[in-house]
């Protein structure tokens, strides 16, 4: 009996053992209670999330609307099958393309060092709390269109959507309350935009409010919908990759001495922190006609989870998976997603992971970290380290730019 259950408390905790389990024992599980599979290796990870034909991402693919079947959410092309995925993906892929992302590295080194700058003269701050969460927050908040107030509010929104306590299953009434203030705030947003007179803005929202897919307006609650998918993609991952990256170099300290004497490796540290604690921990579909899988008949009409952090230290891709290691170059990845939904926003996340991670090691060469003050989040989405607290001596930053 394997035990795994995506919201029980022992796996919130430490999924690693459950998943090492379930790719030896049960690569196609079936929990009966949701009646959903999980696919835990990554071939089958892989090769399922190029089958929209088969693994539909239509009625959503968050664990509550997989698991729990919470109503699907406003359209928005995280949510949509082929061919309809296209065209509304395509409305804002040209933004995050590397050669226009490339010329974003400047503003995002400027806004790195006003949040890091004062943070450093104190010799000590959170990596997560103080740094990597509202860079990510302003950076995306801009791109879509928002004022810095308005992307921070919707940061801590998302934070109390997401929080879990032992023994809760979905978001709390908390949770709740704050995902209905973000998306009356959101609205108000929207509404003005489309109100006022068309200044030919590049951000998404000038975008979205332009923009006649199928045909059409789009209406305020889907644009609503991409900018809170935006919102959560674009402020939560880099920031808890960025501070499992800080804590896991320092529990290396041969690894961390090398990134240091080369910060060329700053790029391939980051890589790995991906892979070996992956941020988006699952994400599901709904099959729309029957497969087989390890000799098992998954059925239409059931969901699916992948298990993106399971597959990500599978041993039939990556020689020992569960140890991490700068020096890895895998040829593949779960880190970003794969298919039609592979993150559209890989570019940004990179150049932010990777400004973030110079920045950090310029200004606390010598950091240690606090181990008193580290929590792991706890949930079934998200996963990493959302308190990393380091000290340093505010007078041992490195000369010059290590970008």
């Amino acid at each position: 009996m394997i035990g795994y259950d995506p919201y029980s408390d022992e796996v919130m905790r430490n999924p690693w053992p459950f998943y090492a389990r379930l790719r030896e024992e049960a690569p196609a599980f079936h929990l009966e209670k949701y009646d959903c599979w999980f696919l835990s290796r990554f071939e089958d990870i892989w090769q399922a999330a190029i089958r929209p034909d088969v693994f539909s991402a239509e009625t959503g693919v968050s664990p509550g609307q997989i698991l729990l079947r919470e109503p699907p959410p406003p359209p928005t092309f995280t949510t949509m099958d082929m061919p309809r995925q296209r065209e509304y993906r395509a409305l804002i892929n040209d933004t995050y393309k590397r050669g226009r992302v490339a010329k974003l590295e400047p503003r995002v080194r400027a806004l790195t060092r006003e949040l890091l700058d004062p943070l450093a003269e104190k010799g000590a701050f959170d990596v997560y709390r103080d740094l990597a969460s509202p860079l990510a927050a302003r950076v995306i908040g801009e791109l879509i269109g928002l004022d810095r107030e308005d992307a921070d509010a919707l940061r801590e929104g998302i934070a109390l959507f997401f929080g879990r306590e032992p023994g809760q299953v979905g978001t709390s009434s908390e949770g709740a309350a704050a995902m209905e203030a973000m998306m009356e705030r959101v609205a108000r947003i929207v509404v003005a935009r489309m109100e006022a007179p068309d200044e030919g803005g590049d951000d998404h929202l000038s975008t979205w409010v332009r923009a006649r897919p199928e045909g059409r307006p789009m209406t305020v609650e889907e644009i609503c919908g991409n900018v809170y998918v935006m919102m959560v993609t674009g402020s939560e991952v880099v920031p808890l990759a960025v501070a499992n990256t800080i804590l896991y170099l320092a529990a290396h300290p041969d690894q961390r001495r090398r990134v240091r004497r080369e910060p060329q490796l700053i790029p391939a540290a980051f890589a790995e922190s991906l892979r070996y604690d992956q941020p988006t921990n699952l994400l599901g579909r709904r099959l729309v006609q029957d497969v087989e899988m390890h000799g098992k008949t998954l059925r239409a009409g059931q969901g699916v989870m992948f298990l993106w952090a399971s597959g990500n230290r599978d041993p039939r891709e990556f020689e020992r998976p569960d140890e991490f290691d700068i020096d890895r170059r895998p040829r593949r990845s779960l880190s970003y997603g794969h298919g039609i939904h592979k993150c559209v926003g890989e570019p940004l996340g990179k150049l932010e992971g990777h400004v973030l991670l110079e920045e950090i090691l310029r200004a606390a060469p010598d950091y240690e970290i606090c181990h008193a003050g580290v929590e792991r989040t706890y949930g079934e989405f998200l996963h990493g380290h959302h308190r990393v607290p380091i000290e340093f001596d505010s007078g041992a930053a490195q000369d010059g730019s290590a970008g």
